[in-house]
Parts: C-alpha cells; structure tokens; sequence
C-alpha cells in the first residue's frame, strides 16, 4: 500500500497493518470433508430409503505471503525524523503474515546514499522486536533476534497476525546539517522464499528517511491510557501524547493536532472528541486546547526547550456501531506536531515541512456476537413477527407451532416409539462479524434411551469443524443463515424390558453458543407430544432384554489402525415380523481433521460374543433379514480405528431401522478410547456392494507417519484375496484416472507425475490416496463375497543420520500395514459414491488432479453418482448435498436432464449458470426429468436397472 503521507519517528505498527492484506484463505491443515445422501422409493416396500456417499476429505495446503509497512522509496519515504550528529533514530515497521499458516521470515536493512547528501549510519542498523506492540522502544526490548546467515529472523507468526519491530541506528558523530540517511528494511519468508517485501519490482519498498539538523529536534510518543465499554457497546479510549524536544536549540511554536479519523488515522467514522474540558489535561499546564471539528483536538504547546517533555491527555468516543477490528486491522490513531524550527521535506505538497507524527495508537474492537435460533424459517422466534408454518418431517411426521404461532416451539404431536422424527430449525447470525456455533441438544421428559442427533440440511453429521471437540455450524458470515436438522430416536423398550409408552411426551432443548464469545447464546424447544409402541430394539448384549440394552456403556481401548468389536443384539419388539437395515459409524478425531468410520456387522453365529474366522469369511451383513415377534438376532459391530486418530475416547453411533415401518433404534453409548501411535498407515477397512459383473471403487489412504522421507522403491506391496477369487481382478491408483495393475505400478507413475510431491518421494507427514479397483467377473451368484487384502512394508533399512544413527522399522514383512476390502454381490438397491478432483485455477476444470490436497483459491469438483443395483426401477431419486465448510459453490453439472435447486427452492436445469457464488452450507438437491413433462414433477426421477447417473458441484476453496 502507499500512503499520501510520510510518518515521522515512532510510528505504532498497528497503523502499518491499515489496508493490509488478511490471511490467504483457509488455515493450512484444514480437512474439508463432503459425503451427500440418494433416497429414492422402493418398489418393493412402496416405502423411502436413502443412503449415504462415502465421505472424501481435502487437506488445505499452505501458501506464503507478508507485507511490511509503512511502504515508502528513497525519493518518497514512508517515514521521516530530523536527529542531530551522534544522535540515535528509531523506525517502527510491521510485518504481517497474509499466508494461511505459520511461518518464520528473514529480515535484513538496505542503506541507500544515492540521494545528493546521502551518507551512511555509523554502524550497521539493528534490528528489536516490538515484544509488548505498542510502537515505543522499551530498554527490556533491546534483544538481539536469532540470525540465519546474514539475516536476523522472526519466528513462528501465525497466519493473519503480525509482529512488530523497530529498524535502529545512530546517527554520524560526524554528519551535516545538509546530509540525510536513508534505510530500508527488507523481508523474506521462510516457507516460500520466493515471497518478499521490500525488494523492489512486484513487492513495495519501506524505506525511510533520517534529516540531520543542528537544531530543535521533535519527537512524540503517543499510550492508550485506557479503553472502555458502556453498557450500549460505545467505546472510551483515553489517549496521553507526550513531546520532547531531543534536539540542541528550544523548538517555538509546537502544536499538537490529532484527527481521529482523517490522515494517518483511521478510528471509524462516528468518532468524537469527548468535548468535555475535564477529560482532557495537559502537563505542564496551561497548554492552549481547542476543538476545531468534531473530531480534531488541537493543542499549542509553545516553547519547549532543548530536553523538555510536555504531556496532553484526551479522550474519544467510538460508536458501537463500528465494526469489529482484526488481528491485523486494529483501530489506529497518530498525532501531528508542527513547530518553527521544522525541516523535514515537503513529500505531501502542501508547500510546509511534513509534520512530526507521534507514533500510532491502536485499539481493538471485539465483535460483537449475537445469533438466533427457532423453528423452520423463524430463527429470531418470538423477537420478530416471522409467523411459523407448519410441515412435515422426512419420516412423514406432521410438524406444527407450538402453543402460539410465534412462541419459538413446534411440536410433533405423537411419534411411534422405536422409531424418529426430525425437526428442521433454522441458525441466523445476527452478529457484526463472521462466527461459527457450537450446537447442543438436552432431552427432558422424554422416555430413557432417547437419542437426538443433529444433523446438516443433507442429513450428514454435524462436523466439529473448528476441532475444539464440539460439533458446530461451521463458520456463518454476518446475517447469513442455516438449516439444522434435529433427529430425536426413541427407544422401543425401557430398562426394565417393557414396551415403552409415553402419553406426556417431553421435549428437546436446542442451544447455540457463539465461539466468539461463549457467554453469547440461544435455544430453541421441540416438543414431542406422546411416544407410542415400540417396535424394535437394538443394543449391547443383554440377555434379560430382547434387543440388547442401549444403555450399557462398554469401552474398548485401541491404537490406531485396529479393529474394535461389541457384541450387539437387534430384537423385534413389535407385533408383526419385521426387518431392519443396520448402520453405524465413529467420527474420531485425527492429526488430520475429524474422520468418520462406518461400522461393520457380521453375524455372530454361535453366540459367543467374539468375531471368528468364520464369521468374518462369512462376510458382513447390513440388514437383520426377517426377525419375528420377540426374537432377536446376535451380532458382531467392527470397527477399524482409523491411522492417525488421535488420544481420547469416541462414542460409537449404531441404529437399526425397518424399511418398512419406519421405526428405528439407536446404540450411541459404546465408547471406544484411543491411543496414539506413529507408524506408516494403510487405512481404511471398505466394504460395498455392486451387481455381477461390476465394479467397486475403494478409496484408502497412505501416510508416512515417520520422520524419513521414503521413495516408492522402499515400499513392497502385496495382494492377496479370499472368498469368490476366481476371474475377480484388482487395480490399483494414485489419482482415481489412471489404473495399474498391481500398486508398485501406481506408485511409480504417481512419482513420475509428482503426485508424492515435487522430489517423488512420501515425505513425512504426508499422505497419499490410494484406490483399489475391484473387477467382479460374470456370473457370479447372489451374496459372493470377496475380500481384496493389500499389504505393504516397508524394505528400507540404511542409515539416514550416518552409522552412528538407527532406524525403527515398524512396518515389517512379517507384520505390514493392510486393508481388505470387502465386495459382497448384490441383486438390488442403490449404490452412492463420491470423488473428488482438483481443478486447480480452472472453473472448468479441464485437466483434473487428485482432490486429496488443494491451495486456497483453488477449485474441487465433486462427483456425485447414484447406481441403480437392482433388477427393477428405482423412482423419485434424489441427491443431497451440501456446499463444504471453508468453500463456496460456484458451478453445478449434470446430464441434459438434470435439474438442480438451492434450499429447497424453485427447480433450474443444469445448463443454467448457478450465478453468485453460494456460501458453505447450502443445501442442493438434484434430480432428473425422465417422466416427459417439463421440469420435475412427482414421478421423477427414474432410474432403470443397472443406470448410474452423475451430477457435480465445484466449489473454491477459501
């Protein structure tokens, strides 16, 4: 940036952050994780079903970048002072990190003396951190900074922060009242040294210019004596400028004048001068004090003589209606002082000597957090006439207002125990700045054993996306809203086995709690009217109870990378036969962001409680098959605790629900404790399903984990296969185009490409995906089931650190990292999948890369594909998705038939363009018109037996 004026002497270096660039984006580090959902009616129950995509997930990579200010060149200098022979001159600059991460930077100060008189310092320019920011060179802060070569070096400033430090010399003993000296301090990053400032060309130059006089010599420091807050949210800063003439010769006529707002300041508009003479004082007294604005103090100090110091106080109003300041954008406030004896150069073009400018004073303003949180559609509840409506939740459950149309509760009037309902509630933020909230649901009065989840628009898990263990609505900008579903589960059974009835029902109380500030939230009340008949139950192994008990609490601990069990039992309660589908899955939390784990149910056989080799060569299962009246079925729940997952313990999420009625039980009270390890990983254990012949794409993940970079020679693959193997071939990538047929391949064509990075090696702390490709042969019969295992260890074995040096290997021949992918062959249904690309800076996305990692501002493509794996149609098919946190929608594609609609609004084909960008968060629906009649109606859409159909969104990455 540059500025119309030059800054004189000390200069606080939050003013230096003023315009300046924030942050490149989304923090280094940051998972972005997508899964969507595909319901559709089943011909066979007439009823709903869905299923969910896999999830994939981008790792956010960091990008460099840092300004210093004030800007300025030789002939135009961001600063200037006057400073007599011998005497010592102080620059004040600030540097700022606009990457995405944390990074350290190189400093180092350029003299330039091609101006007429220009001379250099008598020594070389040091170089202080500003420790406590406040622009004033403190005795404690003359410490030396650690050096790299020639260089001095500021470390480990976090992205979008700044560290401030001063440039030092002295003056020549020997220098002329004609002569100048003119320096620059220069910056490089240490993350990306092709980032600089200061060095000319495509960065700004910061050069500063010391006059040497033999006269007055005036310099001004300016303190925030203090800042408060009225119960209004109105600001009181109280400022103390101090001037002293350092100089040889008295200095006549000095005046100080401060515009709040104009100049080099920059409070916010609305801001005053407190009028009021007793908040204002001078030492010594009896300084001449004026108002000649609203927001300009004036004060003539007269003559100070060589050594004195005079102070002035005042204060400054700053409404509550300005916005709230950043880290790098604090509110700023210098002074001017002019006085006779003034020789600085005339760089603004005012035909006067540039004033004297005291240092910069800065505040901060917090944010102001504030939010609402109602029913569907009236975030803001009984606050605002919004009037609530009435609807009807994805289980066909009529939702209405509560007592009033506008009390802030709606109410399900009755719902059959055994199974759910979802309320749809709607987030606002009504704060100033952008916020993220931590979501919380609390039963009361409802039968023991409820469960309520809280889910996004599409149905998927709320994530946990700023990593402080609670799940959130990821970050919401100023007034923008979202859709939080409220899914409550009922239990068919209570303790004591009986059937559980509830004609007082309860509720569920829903809070929102700002980040920004936690003392800040909101609620929101669902009521449930009556629980009646249950009709099935699903729980741990009890055997007094049918159905198992989801109230017991077993914990297992692990490490990393192993398979967990617990002994599950699902029971029909009801009074009918029935079926039920079982799912479950473990989000745990990683070194990489949050990762969800499906589970995995096998039967258990001969009720032993413990997963067999026989059971597990029998394959998993994912639904109960017929179950009558009060009897129950055994099972065995497997989990694959993810590589990478970090210490702690995670609840395991289990449901079971019929097809047919609808009613569905929930386990979420297993818990399974991890500990870490460090270890090449292979993860994770997959399961799918598809027809004969086929095909099932698996999408696993490679880490090295250690602290060794290894080449792909130093990796030995092997692939092994177990139940159907005969005809069945696996294929093998790095980026989910291009196929080999055995993983040594993948991986050589993956370094060949720099898909293992710019030196093809697997460098620590990096990962890799890794796709298996299953080929199921013809005429294989119903329920074959195949397990593709892939091993790898690692062959490794010099010295990388010389003899003296060891090397662990953890990943043996004998006991390497694997997975095994389970492929059963089905006859029916809908398979979902996902994928992702990177289009780097292309919309269009012509020539895709692997979507596992991604630079802010980059775009990702998202496929999502709906396979119809039954003998007979599948009608009104619909995708669900929702734009990832931290990107934002810019494009949507499909077939010529598709057609598209944001939060539920009015259809749009495909082939229209989206328009503006849309946030994180929304929620997109796709279908296809397959019946004739233009546009989509209740008959679509229909998928025939053995058709996929595919829509994308690409989203950027912020």
């Amino acid at each position: 940036m540059k500025h119309p004026r030059t800054l004189n002497f000390l200069s606080l270096l939050a003013l230096l952050a003023v315009g300046q660039a924030s942050a490149t984006g989304t923090p280094a580090g940051t998972q972005i994780t997508n899964q969507a959902t595909v319901t559709y009616r089943d011909s066979d129950t007439g009823t709903r079903q869905g299923t969910n995509s896999n999830e994939v997930s981008t790792l956010v990579k960091q990008v460099a970048g840092l300004t210093i200010t004030l800007d300025g060149s030789v002939a135009q200098p961001g600063q200037q002072q006057q400073a007599v022979p011998g005497g010592e001159v102080v620059y004040p600059y600030t540097l700022t990190n606009t990457g995405n991460g944390t990074d350290s930077f190189k400093l180092n100060v350029l003299t330039d003396t091609s101006l007429a008189g220009g001379v250099s310092p008598a020594a070389a320019p040091v170089v202080y951190a500003d420790t406590n920011g406040d622009g004033i060179l403190q005795p404690g802060e003359r410490v030396s900074l650690p050096v790299s070569g020639s260089d001095v070096l500021i470390t480990n400033v976090a992205a979008d922060s700044q560290q401030r430090f001063f440039v030092v010399y002295q003056v020549p003993i020997t220098a002329l009242s004609t002569q100048t000296i003119s320096t620059e301090p220069r910056g490089t990053s240490v993350f990306d040294a092709s980032k600089q400032d200061g060095y000319g060309g495509a960065t700004t130059e910061n050069y500063a210019r010391t006059n040497v006089v033999q006269d007055a010599v005036i310099t001004s420091t300016k303190q925030v004596l203090s800042v408060t807050r009225d119960g209004l949210g109105n600001l009181t800063a109280r400022y103390r400028i101090s001037v002293t003439n350092s100089g040889v010769r008295d200095a006549t006529g000095v005046v100080v004048t401060d515009d709040v707002i104009g100049g080099l300041s920059d409070l916010p508009a609305g801001s005053v001068i407190d009028a009021n003479p007793a908040t204002y004082g001078s030492t010594p007294a009896g300084a001449a004090v004026s108002i000649p604005a609203p927001d300009t103090i004036q004060a003539s100090l007269g003559t100070l003589v060589a050594g004195q110091t005079a102070q002035f106080d005042f204060q400054v109003l700053i409404p509550s209606s300005a916005a709230p300041t950043t880290a790098a954008n604090p509110y700023t406030n210098v002074a001017d002082i002019q006085f006779a004896e003034n020789r600085n150069a005339d760089l603004n073009g005012d035909t006067v000597p540039d004033p004297v400018h005291s240092n910069a004073a800065d505040i901060s303003k917090a944010p102001v957090a504030l939010l609402g949180l109602g029913p569907s559609g009236d975030p803001n509840g009984a606050a605002d006439a919004t009037i609530e409506t009435s609807y009807t939740s994805p289980e066909g459950v009529s939702i209405t207002p509560g007592t009033s149309t506008n009390d802030d509760t709606q109410l399900a009037a009755s719902v059959p125990s055994g199974s759910s309902v979802t309320f749809t509630q709607t987030l606002i933020n009504n704060g100033d700045a952008t916020d993220t909230f931590n979501m919380a649901a609390v039963l009361a009065g409802l039968p023991a054993g409820s469960v309520v989840q809280l889910l996004r628009a599409d149905g998927t898990p709320l994530a946990d996306s700023n990593g402080d263990g609670i799940v959130d609505s990821g970050p919401l900008a100023s007034g923008q809203r979202s859709t939080i579903l409220v899914k409550v589960l009922f239990p068919a059974r209570d303790a004591g086995g009986l059937p559980v009835s509830d004609p007082d029902g309860g509720s569920v109380v829903i809070t929102a709690t700002s980040v920004l500030e936690n003392t800040v939230s909101n609620a929101t009340t669902d009521l449930i009217g009556a629980v009646t008949a249950p009709s099935v139950a699903f729980g741990d192994r009890d055997p007094g109870a049918n159905g198992g008990n989801p109230a017991l609490t077993p914990v297992v601990n692990a490490v990393p990378g192993a398979v967990v069990t617990f002994p599950m039992e699902a029971g029909n309660n009801g009074g009918q036969p029935d079926t039920y589908n079982l799912s479950g899955s473990v989000t745990f939390p990683t070194t990489a962001g949050p990762v969800t784990v499906p589970v995995t149910y096998y039967l258990d056989s001969d009720g032993d409680g413990v997963l067999s080799p026989a059971e597990l060569a029998a394959g998993p299962v994912t639904t109960t098959g017929t179950l009558q009246p009060g009897t129950e079925l055994k099972l065995i729940a497997s989990v694959t605790v993810p590589a990478g997952a970090t210490a702690g313990p995670v609840s395991v999420n289990q449901t079971a629900t019929s097809p047919v009625t609808g009613t569905t039980a929930a386990d979420t009270n297993d818990v399974i404790t991890v500990k870490s390890i460090y270890d090449l990983s292979l993860s994770t254990d997959r399961s799918g399903t598809t027809t004969s012949p086929g095909t099932a794409l698996y999408q696993h993940t490679l880490a090295n984990v250690g602290n060794a970079p290894l080449l792909p020679g130093d990796l030995a693959f092997t692939a092994t296969q177990a139940g159907a193997t005969t005809g069945w071939t696996n294929l093998y990538s790095l980026d989910g185009v291009n196929f080999f047929p055995t993983a040594e391949g993948a991986f050589a064509d993956g370094a060949s490409r720099n898909l293992l990075g710019g030196d093809g090696k697997l460098d620590p702390n990096e990962s890799v995906p890794l796709y298996v490709k299953v080929n199921v042969p013809s005429g294989e019969p119903t329920e074959a089931l195949n397990q593709s295992t892939l091993s790898v260890s690692i062959t490794k074995t010099d010295t990388p650190a010389g003899p003296s040096d060891t090397v662990d290997v953890l990943d043996t021949v004998a006991n390497p990292a694997r997975v095994t992918d389970t492929t059963r062959v089905v006859g029916g249904k809908l398979n979902a999948s996902k994928s992702v690309v990177n289009c780097g800076a292309d919309l269009l996305c012509a020539a895709p890369v692997s979507g596992a990692d991604a630079f802010p501002n980059e775009y990702l493509r998202y496929t999502l594909s709906a396979r119809n794996l039954s003998a007979d149609p599948l009608s009104e098919v619909l995708f669900k998705d929702t734009v990832p946190a931290y990107t934002s929608l810019y494009a949507v594609g499909g077939p010529a038939n598709g057609y598209y609609r944001i939060d539920g609004g009015a259809w749009i084909a495909v082939s229209t363009p989206l328009g503006a960008p849309r946030p994180a968060g929304t929620l997109l629906e796709f279908a296809a018109d397959t019946d004739g009649v233009a546009g989509i109606t209740p008959n679509d859409t229909v998928l025939a037996p053995g058709v996929s159909l595919d829509f994308t969104l690409t989203v950027k990455v912020n």
